[in-house]
């Protein structure tokens, strides 16, 4: 029984999808008194961006326009540096909905005035799934639209089943005198 606990697990794994992903990731920029460090940076969609200023007497206001959409245009002022708090900094997440993958410029302005320019590389967030690859008897490829959904039940249900009759199986044999032993 112990084979079969095995096999059933294996198989398990193998009908399983494998997705690769990846988290957020955070890429930030400092602001110094001549200089952005870095000046160009290529981030994924879903990351987040964060300038820093670190001068202590002057405000920074960063820029950047959305060319699909003026509505997502973004505008944040960084407040001289400040060790207590977050003024200091600009935070945007680039949401997949709003940024897509392309090349923008970011205008940082030092108090009125633009001072730097900052060139921005957003790629897509691209999660692929590695499934077998197969053809159906109608000629469709797997791949296509099917209901996932109702799919995934059914090898949920066939584990579970699968799994009930290994644990009830183990459990009677356990319950069984092997015959060895005195009454």
């Amino acid at each position: 029984m112990k084979n079969v606990s095995i096999v059933v697990f294996v198989i398990i794994l193998f009908i399983n999808p494998v997705v690769d992903a990846h988290g957020a990731n955070t890429f930030q920029f400092i602001m110094r008194n001549g200089s952005i460090q870095p000046d160009d940076a290529q981030v994924t969609q879903n990351d987040s961006i964060i300038f820093n200023n670190v001068v202590m007497d002057l405000e920074r206001t960063i820029e950047m326009e959305n060319p699909k959409n003026s509505t997502h245009n973004w505008t944040c002022t960084a407040q001289p540096y400040n060790s207590t708090g977050n003024e200091d900094e600009c935070q945007l997440w680039l949401d997949p909905l709003n940024w897509s993958a392309g090349n923008y410029q970011v205008l940082v302005y030092s108090n009125g005035s633009l001072w730097h320019t900052v060139n921005i590389t957003i790629i897509l967030d691209t999660h692929n799934e590695t499934t077998p690859n197969f053809v159906l008897p109608s000629g469709n490829s797997g791949n296509e639209d099917l209901n996932t959904s109702e799919s995934n039940m059914i090898f949920l249900w066939i584990g579970l089943v699968l799994f009930a009759a290994v644990a009830i199986s183990r459990t009677v044999k356990k319950g069984r005198p092997t015959g060895d032993e005195e009454e």
